[in-house]
């Protein structure tokens, strides 16, 4: 399925199966593939980074590879352009800043009304030291 190295495209059939994985299937692919890939991919859009709003609450969503991004844009009919943020810097700057900012991350999601998983910055930090550990 889901290639275990690292690869700049995915062809349509992993793309397809990557979005029909269930929420928690999706989440535990970012937080396994994002570390070996050294990156994470947000959506830059004409006013910042794509944010979603639900009831008083900020979400980002992210991605574990940047066509799975692209095909979320494509589906949602979103204006706007797939951003990799290296590892390292998102760990060590965007996390703190996020939770600093009460902004949840939602964990490749595949669709605007599909179920997805949800976590805080400090969940998912301590998910990638303990993937780091293991």
């Amino acid at each position: 399925m889901f290639p275990d190295t690292v690869t700049a495209t995915l062809n349509d059939t992993v793309l397809a199966q990557a979005k029909n994985l269930s929420a928690e299937d999706r989440q535990m692919l970012v937080i396994s593939y994002v570390p070996k890939a050294k990156e994470i991919w947000l959506i830059q859009g004409t006013e910042g980074f794509v944010m979603l709003e639900d009831n008083d609450i900020t979400r980002l969503p992210v991605f574990p590879h940047n066509n799975l991004a692209q095909a979320w844009l494509d589906e949602n009919q979103i204006t706007g352009t797939c951003v990799a943020v290296p590892f390292d810097e998102f760990t060590e700057t965007w996390l703190p800043g996020l939770t600093k900012n009460g902004v949840e991350l939602v964990m490749f999601p595949t669709s605007a009304d599909a179920e997805n998983l949800v976590m805080t910055a400090e969940e998912l930090s301590a998910e990638f030291s303990a993937d780091a550990s293991a």
